[in-house]
């Protein structure tokens, strides 16, 4: 899940290696969730922008026939603000309801919008599959984990068809 493909703003929260407490930083996924477990930074909750693009990337499939290509981390950033909201509301004991509410409403939102673009793309791919497989120009607008799916069906799909 968390394998360095996004990076996640934190506040520092204790002095650590060269930064100082109150320091901004960007880390790479899997280091904010580390540090974040640890107590030492922070997360800058910004998923009401991932929801936000997760909109218009939606938007896009919807109203473009081809697949689209999507910002770069775009999954990896979703990933990490799900896991990192269900851990807030669940690891956070002191915590007054109306954040609550709205934590987990945003986790809500976030996580329907994350799984209705990955079945919209999904769909979109196996269409691809079946009339372009292992095209360069199609695989030019998936994600690094598209990529994957994309290349393993068409595989599957040539030694089907008898088109290898």
């Amino acid at each position: 899940m968390l394998m360095g493909r996004a990076f996640i703003p934190v506040k520092v929260l204790k002095s650590f290696k060269t930064w100082k407490t109150g320091d901004m930083v960007l880390l790479e996924d899997w280091k904010a969730k580390e540090l974040w477990e640890s107590g030492i930074v922070e997360i800058i909750d910004e998923s009401e922008k991932i929801i936000s693009e997760l909109d218009q990337v939606i938007a896009e499939e919807r109203a473009n026939e081809p697949i689209m290509p999507i910002p770069p981390g775009l999954y990896s950033r979703a990933e990490f603000y799900i896991y990192y909201l269900e851990n807030y509301v669940r690891n956070k004991a002191e915590i007054e309801i109306d954040v609550l509410n709205a934590k987990m409403t945003k986790l809500s939102n976030l996580k329907k919008k994350y799984q209705h673009l990955k079945k919209l793309r999904f769909k979109k791919i196996l269409n691809a599959i079946m009339f372009r497989p292992g095209s360069l120009e199609i695989l030019n607008r998936l994600a690094p984990e598209e990529k994957k799916i994309y290349l393993q069906i068409s595989q599957i799909r040539n030694e089907w068809l008898g088109e290898s």
